[in-house]
């Protein structure tokens, strides 16, 4: 969509402005003002593409025509206050789509609704963006280059300036120009007297024009099919989009110089949040189509299902017509079970039956057993029968011992003999020993070889464990730049909306150590996929060993983030009290120095108290007691504040004498004795390019010294 932007502004005595004045600088050209007597030469203004003099049709109809001279030297006489509007502007920007000569035929078709419109006169001008040459530090400063830090305007910003009168022109004798002094248009009344003429208010009217503009440069878009304004604001289009506030022309002249002001931080937090916003509403775009192109396959799943469910429908009436079946051929199984469980009853009661007898019979044993310590104790006839027969035996035993004892090697012959002959003769048929022990072996081997088994993929899980994370760790490092992988600062981007990216401070380490190791990003003669497990194979053991702060840092970078904002937390409090101490100092010396002064006084007050800053900071690096990596961080903050006190010297030197006169001599005398004690207490510890920047700001100081006297020509346009 092609930018919309037309604002309005009076040309009024008030603000010093003169209409002769403003005309010629718009149209870089030389016209006499006859109520102040003087020359306005704007004949070396670049920029100026065409200057024009449009009539309403109602004074072109009386063959009427009037020069710039004329017409705005006529304008201001017709106006008798000190006060008076003389003039207004309309300020449209121009397609840059187009050629210059559509975009001239545009800006006239405009004035002239305009002109018929309001029933005014208008004195358009087209200016396009003037691109300075580069910075060039040999050449001696000129209007031709780009100052140091100076930025070119945008090279898309075609523009009209279309002046026009405040009061309804008609015509004199002999058809000349005359303005009627008690008749201003409708657009310069105020609210109220529009209200009582049944008018809508300026802000209405200025909507009214802004509409106009839009549809004429429509039209001409609409030819080239070329993308087309929408007048409405940002709500009304129900985009989610914050319009950008206006700059003004100092700050843009600070900002092309290098200097951010407030208003530029506000334009680009605005561009940021845009950015974002955008970004949100494409990737959300593109999941919506990803979502709607998961429900058309589930919907043509769906249909291909519906198609074949009558099959699916006739295939599940086969499997119950065979259910069926089943169940009817089950009825002999069911019948032969029955028949099993009523003889299984008939076994029970059978082995109850024999229990019954088993107990009768352990009764009868009991009852017999009732009698053996009577027969033990020998106290019935049977055991005195029993004990002749055992003394008979006893004297026979003896009798037998004695004729053994002669036979003695007899007997042991005999029996050396019958142990021979008793010893068991091995079976060659009987192998149960073997297949037992060759049973136990292979159950010992399917164990030990069940064991390797797992062990084995035991040990193949942890290698592709290992080998995947290093192929991750690998990826992450030499993606460390990408926008996947890194906080996006410049789109607003911080560590607690993307808590698993580096930071700056991170990418710093892993570029420190990718370049010790010799790890490039990016191998443009091998494969990306090739380079990366080239990568991955320098992380071994010695490597990750000796590198663990930066392995964990890859890993998750949040829990080192955490970690170094905890070691750094102490000098952060630090810092915190001595910029509060830092801010009161500055506020306290504003009114010696005579007023706030905007941006040069501001750095002004920085380089005077950056000299306690910077010894606190000094002693709190020498500290013993404070943790390592706060002294860095502090050491690291000391260069960046003698690197920027440098550069606002630079730049305080450079514009102080753009101040009002109240406030430039002191701020002038306190600079200058400033950078005098600043040099002599720490100029052994500044670089050549932080000398370079101070020597800079001095001599930009002494050339504008010498031009304080030149006078200044004409009105402010």
């Amino acid at each position: 969509m092609t930018m919309v932007h037309i604002a309005t502004k009076a040309i009024s005595r008030k603000a010093g402005q003169s209409a002769v004045a403003s005309a010629a600088y718009r149209a870089g050209d030389v016209l006499d003002d006859a109520k102040y007597g003087k020359t306005h030469d704007y004949s070396k203004k670049s920029g100026v593409m065409s200057s024009d003099i449009v009539l309403p049709f109602s004074l072109k109809a009386l063959g009427v025509s009037v020069d710039r001279e004329t017409l705005w030297n006529t304008a201001e006489a017709a106006e008798t206050r000190s006060d008076s509007r003389v003039a207004r502007e309309w300020l449209i920007n121009l397609p840059y789509e187009l050629d210059e000569y559509d975009r001239h035929q545009l800006a006239i078709n405009f004035a002239q609704k305009l002109c018929d419109d309001m029933d005014v006169i208008a004195d358009v001008c087209i200016h396009r963006p003037v691109m300075k040459l580069p910075f060039d530090p040999n050449v001696p400063p000129s209007s031709k280059y780009l100052r140091e830090g100076e930025e070119n305007p945008d090279p898309r910003n075609f523009h009209a300036h279309i002046l026009v009168t405040t009061r309804a022109p008609t015509v004199g004798p002999n058809k000349t120009l005359a303005f009627d002094p008690k008749l201003k248009t409708p657009f310069e009344w105020s609210n109220k007297k529009r209200k009582a003429h049944d008018l809508p208010s300026s802000m209405q009217e200025i909507k009214r024009i802004r509409e106009m503009w839009v549809d004429t440069a429509n039209k001409v878009l609409a030819e080239y099919h070329l993308p087309l304004m929408d007048a409405r604001s940002y709500k009304d289009q129900g985009l989610d989009q914050q319009p950008t506030i206006k700059m003004g022309v100092e700050a843009t002249a600070m900002e092309r110089r290098g200097i951010t002001t407030e208003k530029g931080n506000t334009n680009r937090a605005i561009k940021a949040r845009n950015k974002l916003v955008a970004d949100n509403h494409i990737k959300q775009e593109a999941d919506n189509e990803r979502r709607i192109s998961a429900l058309r396959k589930g919907l043509a799943w769906a249909t291909e299902k519906n198609a074949r469910l009558p099959g699916s429908i006739g295939g599940t009436k086969q499997r119950a017509d065979f259910a069926k079946q089943l169940a009817r051929s089950s009825e002999y199984y069911i019948t032969y079970c029955t028949e099993q469980n009523n003889r299984t009853a008939i076994r029970v009661d059978d082995t109850k039956r024999c229990v019954e007898d088993a107990k009768s019979g352990i009764a009868w044993a009991a009852k017999r057993c009732e009698n053996l310590p009577k027969w033990i104790n020998g106290t019935d006839e049977r055991s005195q029968k029993a004990k002749y027969r055992v003394e008979h035996s006893k004297q026979w035993v003896t009798a037998n011992s004695k004729r053994a004892a002669n036979s003695e090697s007899v007997a042991q012959g005999i029996h050396q003999g019958i142990a021979e002959r008793a010893k068991p003769v091995p079976n060659p048929f009987d192998d149960a020993a073997r297949r037992a022990r060759a049973a136990r072996l292979d159950r010992q081997e399917g164990r030990i070889d069940r064991d390797t088994r797992a062990n084995r993929h035991k040990d193949e899980r942890i290698f592709e464990y290992v080998e995947r994370m290093k192929l991750h760790l690998a990826m992450r490092l030499i993606q460390r730049h990408r926008e996947a992988m890194a906080i996006n600062w410049a789109q607003g981007e911080t560590a607690a909306d993307a808590p698993d990216k580096f930071d700056q401070r991170q990418v710093a380490l892993l570029n420190e150590f990718a370049q010790r190791h010799g790890i490039e990003d990016h191998d443009k003669a091998v494969e990306f996929t090739a380079h990366l497990r080239q990568v991955a194979k320098r992380f071994d053991h010695t490597l990750v060993e000796n590198n663990k702060a930066i392995i964990k840092l890859l890993r998750d970078p949040n829990a080192e983030r955490e970690q170094y904002l905890a070691l750094t937390k102490h000098f952060t409090d630090f810092r915190d009290n001595i910029d509060q101490k830092r801010a009161a100092f500055n506020s306290s010396i504003i009114d010696k120095l005579g007023g706030s002064a905007g941006e040069v006084g501001r750095m002004t007050r920085d380089t005077m108290s950056s000299f306690s800053y910077i010894e606190e900071l000094m002693d709190y690096i020498n500290q013993d007691n404070c943790p390592a990596e706060a002294r860095d961080v502090a050491k690291e903050h000391l260069a960046d504040t003698l690197d920027k006190t440098c550069q606002q010297f630079k730049l305080a030197l450079r514009d102080v004498n753009s101040l009002p006169t109240t406030q430039r001599k002191t701020y002038s005398e306190a600079i200058k004795a400033t950078l005098e004690a600043f040099t002599e207490q720490y100029g052994k510890e500044l670089s050549e390019s932080q000398h370079k920047a101070l020597q800079g700001g001095l001599e930009s100081y002494h050339h504008q010294v010498s031009r304080t006297n030149t006078p200044s020509r004409g009105f402010s346009p």
